[in-house]
C-alpha cells in the first residue's frame, strides 16, 4: 500500500492509533497534528455578553452592531467532541471570569460557554479512544486571580488525573507508543506563571505559539515560511488570518468564515503540503508540529486530512525512524 493510500484510509476519529508503527515511535513534537484556533467560539450566541478581553470600543458598538461583531468573532461551528471526531487533536482555549459568578467561561471578546461540558467531552473522547492524545492549550486568562488559577488547576488535575502527560525535561522521549503504554493521553499547556508550581502541566516554552497577526494571504505565508523553532520543543503554526478593524469595515456584511477561513483553506493549505514534520534542520523552514486553523469543518475536514497526511513523509526519512527506535 502506498503512503498516500495509507493516509487516505485513516479514520479521522482514530488516526493516531492507526498510524504505521514507525510513526508511533517518533516524538509527538515531530508529528504533524491538526488543531483548531479559538476552539470554543462555537458556544457564542446572540445572547452572549461582552467579556473582559473585549476591546473598549465594543462597549459602544456591541449593542448597535451585535450581529456583525459576532460574525467576525465566531471561528468554529463544531463543538469540542465533533472537532475531535474529525481529527483535531489540539484545542486553543481562552478563559475569563464573570462578575458575580464562580464559574469559568471560554471567551473571544464575548463570552462563549462555561468550561465544564467541553472539557468533559475531551475526557469522554480519550476514554473511548485509548490510542489518541489531545493537547489542551490554555492560552489566555482574563479577570483571573491567583485563587482562580489554583481552582482551575485543581479542577484539571481532578478531571484528567492519571491521563495527564506530565512535563518532562526531554520532550523527545514522548511518543504515541510510550504514551499508550503509560495510558497517558492529555497534555495541558498552561500559559501563566502559576504553572511553575506543578509538574503535571506543560510550560509555555514547551509549545511556542507565535501569532502571525496578518490580514493578507501573502503576509501569512511569509510568516509561516520564515518562523523558526527550537529543536527540542513542540511548536504551533497558526494558519489563520487576523482581521483588523479596517479589514472588517470593507467587508462588514460578510463574516470571518468566508473572508478569512475559506481563503486560507484554498491558498495557504496547499502551500502547507510543501512542509514536512520532523526535527528542525538549520537549512530549511521550521518543520510542522501543531497547525491550527479557523472553521476546521470546511470542505469535509480537508484541513485535518491534509495535516495528518504530512506524517507519511516521515516514512521516507529513515534517519528519523531509526533514531526514535534506537
Amino acid at each position: 500500500m502506498s503512503e498516500d493510500t495509507a493516509a487516505q484510509k485513516l479514520n479521522l476519529e482514530s488516526w493516531m492509533a492507526e498510524l504505521p508503527e514507525p510513526l508511533k515511535n517518533i516524538p509527538i513534537i515531530y508529528l504533524a497534528i491538526p488543531g483548531s484556533h479559538d476552539s470554543m467560539t462555537y458556544g457564542i450566541t446572540r445572547s452572549s455578553g461582552l467579556a473582559p478581553d473585549a476591546e473598549p470600543i465594543l462597549n459602544r458598538l456591541y449593542p448597535l452592531f451585535r450581529g456583525t461583531i459576532l460574525r467576525w468573532t465566531i471561528t468554529q461551528t463544531l463543538d469540542a467532541y465533533q472537532q475531535l471526531l474529525i481529527g483535531i487533536r489540539y484545542l486553543d482555549l481562552r478563559l475569563a471570569t464573570k462578575t458575580g459568578e464562580d464559574k469559568f467561561y471560554f471567551t473571544h471578546g464575548v463570552y462563549a460557554g462555561e468550561i465544564t461540558h467541553p472539557l468533559m467531552q475531551v475526557k469522554e473522547f480519550v476514554d473511548k479512544h485509548p490510542g489518541e492524545i489531545v493537547i489542551l492549550d490554555f492560552q489566555h486568562f482574563y479577570g483571573f486571580t491567583p485563587d482562580d488559577h489554583n481552582k482551575l488547576m485543581r479542577y484539571l488535575l481532578n478531571l484528567y488525573g492519571p491521563k495527564l502527560i506530565p512535563k518532562q525535561l526531554d520532550l523527545q522521549r514522548i511518543t504515541l507508543n510510550s504514551l499508550r503504554r503509560l495510558q497517558q493521553q492529555v497534555v495541558v499547556v498552561y500559559r501563566h506563571q502559576s504553572v511553575y508550581a506543578t509538574d503535571e502541566f506543560w510550560q509555555p516554552q514547551m509549545l511556542p505559539s507565535p501569532w502571525p497577526q496578518q490580514d493578507s494571504i501573502l503576509g501569512l505565508l511569509s510568516f509561516l515560511q520564515n518562523v523558526k523553532r527550537h529543536p527540542g520543543m513542540g511548536f504551533v503554526h497558526q494558519a489563520v488570518l487576523t482581521p483588523t478593524p479596517g479589514f472588517i469595515l470593507f467587508r462588514w456584511m460578510s463574516n470571518l468564515r468566508n473572508k478569512c477561513a475559506v481563503p486560507v483553506n484554498k491558498e495557504v493549505l496547499p502551500k502547507l503540503t510543501e512542509f514536512t514534520p520532523g526535527p528542525p534542520r538549520d537549512s530549511t523552514r521550521a518543520p510542522l508540529n501543531v497547525v491550527i486553523a479557523d472553521f476546521v469543518d470546511l470542505d469535509d475536514a480537508l484541513f485535518s486530512k491534509t495535516i495528518i497526511q504530512l506524517n507519511f513523509k516521515l516514512l521516507r526519512n529513515t534517519d528519523i525512524v531509526y533514531h526514535t527506535n534506537g
